[in-house]
């Protein structure tokens, strides 16, 4: 029987597959289906209890939105429930900070020039939102990794560890991971373009912020997971809001954040120092988003890179 594959999160240390055969309906949804039906869970809770159907039929995959709450998308775009849409090898189906990378047994179904437009399209998709984006970077990281330099797979398992605990935390809170890379973590949050909807991103990504601090300082104290007792773990962050492009690179699922934006966020960062180690700052946008519901402090204007005026920074207290 021909069988096909679809990967769950593809180039993510929990990347999965699931392979689904010709004639098959593969649900989707945040609830496991009754005794003997199969279906993919996502247990996440942007994900509704029904949420899409991959449709495997002899001429071809297509896919379904059932009428979920929060929607799917396929490349990028939204897709209008009720409506079939076919799929071709490489295509990404998106649900909450799911993505499906769909390889079909076959394309068939489609002339050979359609198949290479679609190739074209899946070789970079990109897409403008209005973000709310943090990154996160370890204190002192390349003195760590110089002290350590003969065992340097400790370094950057013990990094790993922490930073998929930190994610665990940023997908609670709605928000979705850009990349870990090294010694940093890059995340954000997008709704839609209204007032409201951009207050409620920045809302989630400064709470998020300050529990990611909390749970920084509770793994730092845990020898197994942090073993370095001459270099304490400390996580300095920085939060920046603004117009960005989003895109899929390649057949990779991942998403890339591009911009002068997501430049900005990690400038910001930079500009802690020693003396205020585990920070997390905000330009005026973000502050202006957030300050009825946190406290902040006045930092100062700062020269970045990029911009012909000074930014205005705001360091993070907390909660009101």
């Amino acid at each position: 029987m021909t069988i096909g594959l679809i990967t769950v999160n593809p180039n993510s240390p929990e990347s999965y597959s699931v392979e689904v055969q010709e004639g098959e309906i593969l649900e989707i949804g945040r609830k496991p289906a009754p005794s003997g039906k199969r279906k993919l869970v996502l247990p996440f809770p942007e994900v509704s209890g029904q949420h899409a159907e991959i449709r495997c039929k002899t001429n071809g995959w297509t896919v379904i939105d059932s009428g979920s709450t929060n929607g799917t998308s396929l490349n990028g775009a939204r897709l209008t429930p009720g409506k079939e849409y076919p799929l071709r090898t490489g295509d990404v189906v998106q649900i909450a900070q799911y993505d499906l990378l769909v390889a079909p047994p076959s394309d068939t179904s489609y002339d050979e020039e359609e198949d290479r437009h679609q190739q074209d399209k899946t070789q970079f998709r990109i897409h403008l939102i209005n973000a709310t984006i943090l990154v996160g970077d370890i204190k002192g990281f390349t003195t760590l990794s110089e002290q350590y330099a003969n065992t340097p797979g400790v370094v950057m398992q013990a990094a790993q560890s922490f930073f998929e605990t930190l994610k665990e935390e940023i997908h609670k809170n709605y928000g979705q991971l850009e990349k870990i890379v090294g010694d940093a973590i890059m995340a954000y949050w997008h709704g839609d373009d209204s007032k409201t909807g951009a207050s409620l991103q920045a809302f989630q990504a400064c709470k998020t912020a300050l529990q990611l601090r909390v749970i920084a300082k509770d793994l730092a104290k845990n020898p197994e997971l942090w073993p370095f007792k001459d270099h304490p773990m400390v996580l300095d962050m920085a939060l920046a809001t603004g117009p960005v492009a989003a895109g899929a690179l390649g057949q990779t699922a991942n998403p890339a954040l591009l911009g002068d934006t997501a430049n900005l966020v990690f400038r910001l960062e930079k500009l802690i120092g020693d003396d205020r180690a585990g920070d997390i700052v905000v330009e005026n946008v973000t502050y202006e988003l957030a300050k009825e519901h946190f406290n902040f402090e006045h930092v100062g204007e700062f020269s970045v890179k990029g911009r012909q005026r000074p930014v205005d920074v705001h360091r993070l207290l907390g909660l009101k």
